[in-house]
C-alpha cells in the first residue's frame, strides 16, 4: 500500500453546485412565465369605469379567468380575441377546476368591461357564470383622478 503523499492532500468533501444551478433556472423560467401571464391579462387596453366605491383586489388563491369587453363589444382573454361561444367553453373549464379550499366554490371570473361598452355584451357573460355556476364575478374599476 502506498502511503499518501505529504504534499498533496485531497479533500474528502466536495460541493457539487450542479443541483442548486438546475433548481434556478427552474425558478427563472417560473418568474418568466408567469410574468408573461400577468401582463397578458392587461394585453388590451380598455378604458375602465370610475367609481369612489371601489375595493383593491383581496389575494385570492382561487383560480380565475379575467375577461375584457371592448367597446365594440369583442371578448377577450389573455390578449386573445374570442367568440361567445369559445369564451363560454372557457368559463365551463373554470367551473370545473376544483378548488382546494371549499368544495362548492367555484372559479372567479373578473370583468374588465370599457366604460363604453354595451350592458348587453355584460349581461351576457354574467348570464354565462350563472350558467356554469360561477357566483363569484369582480368588476375591474379606476378611482377618480387615477
Amino acid at each position: 500500500m502506498r502511503p499518501p503523499a505529504l504534499g498533496r492532500q485531497r479533500s474528502a468533501f466536495r460541493f457539487n453546485i450542479t443541483p442548486m444551478i438546475d433548481v434556478v433556472f427552474l425558478l427563472i423560467i417560473f418568474f418568466l412565465v408567469a410574468s408573461y401571464f400577468i401582463r397578458s391579462e392587461h394585453a388590451r387596453p380598455v378604458s375602465l369605469p370610475q367609481t369612489p366605491g371601489g375595493q383593491p383586489d383581496a389575494a385570492d388563491n382561487r383560480p380565475h379567468l379575467t375577461v375584457t369587453i371592448e367597446p365594440d363589444g369583442r371578448y377577450s382573454v389573455g390578449g386573445q380575441l374570442l367568440s361567445q361561444d369559445a369564451l363560454v367553453q372557457r368559463i365551463q373549464a373554470l367551473a370545473m377546476v376544483p378548488d382546494s379550499t371549499d368544495a362548492k366554490a367555484a372559479g372567479q371570473v373578473r370583468i374588465r368591461a370599457d366604460r363604453t361598452a354595451r350592458f348587453a355584451e355584460v349581461r351576457q357573460l354574467i348570464e354565462a357564470c350563472a350558467d356554469s355556476q360561477i357566483t363569484s364575478i369582480r368588476f375591474a374599476v379606476v378611482q377618480p383622478g387615477e
